[in-house]
């Protein structure tokens, strides 16, 4: 996923691990092809620091309604 494409709340697919996580940071430099992303994990008080490209965004109806999307976070997650 390209850095320029991210944005606070974009929902996202982590590749190495599968699972979904929000996005909570702006990209920070980390080398000149790569940024690192500050990200929440759904259902976790795990925050992690990844690699734009080991991200994938999910499709705008899973996306937050602030985003264009239609997901409503259950009741009772974190």
């Amino acid at each position: 996923m390209l850095a320029s494409n991210i944005k606070l709340g974009l929902r996202v697919r982590v590749q190495t691990n599968n699972m979904t996580a929000l996005v909570v940071g702006d990209p920070e430099y980390y080398t000149p092809r790569s940024k690192l992303v500050r990200i929440k994990y759904e259902n976790s008080t795990r925050y992690e620091y990844m690699i734009n490209h080991q991200l994938e965004a999910l499709p705008d109806q899973e996306q937050y309604p602030a985003l264009g999307g239609t997901y409503v976070k259950p009741e009772g997650d974190f």
